[in-house]
């Protein structure tokens, strides 16, 4: 009995589930960047939002993966 082997679909949800994790951390990255070099008080606010939205989303993610992780 295989409990505690990882079925091709779990494999396959899992490594989605990184891949997003992995363009989050990109999209963050960019709007940290973007924000340094703004001059514009309206595109700051942009990055500033951008880079929040990302963090929330990551945050999401990193619990999602967990749950997987211990199911």
């Amino acid at each position: 009995m295989n409990l505690f082997k990882k079925t091709p679909q779990r494999a396959a949800v899992d490594y989605d589930l990184l891949e997003e994790i992995e363009r989050v951390k990109t999209q963050m990255n960019n709007a940290y960047t973007n924000f340094q070099s703004a001059m514009d008080p309206d595109l700051i606010d942009c990055y500033i939002y951008e880079s929040n939205a990302a963090w929330k989303r990551y945050r999401f993610l990193l619990r999602q993966a967990k749950k997987e992780r211990t199911s």
